[in-house]
């Protein structure tokens, strides 16, 4: 006969990060990739709808060439 028992300990997603931290990295890495398979990573069709209507707006002269946007950004060494 086995016996379970169902544990609900209120965790903040701090203490679920120190959690995972102390998984082995095999096991982070399976973790992220469970996540990582969830249909909550999918982009909805409205969001896409947005986009797509923004790209048809968008005029080519709005933007400026690389080269040009390069010499007015200041990059470090």
């Amino acid at each position: 006969m086995s016996a379970t028992a169902h544990l609900n300990i209120p965790l903040s997603f701090n203490q679920i990060i120190d959690l995972i931290k102390q998984l082995p990295k095999t096991q982070q890495k399976k973790l992220v990739s469970l996540i990582q398979e969830q249909d909550e990573f999918v982009v909805p069709e409205w969001h896409k709808k947005i986009v797509v209507d923004r790209i048809k707006k968008e005029k080519l002269t709005d933007g400026i060439l690389w080269k040009d946007a390069r010499k007015k950004l200041k990059f470090k060494p």
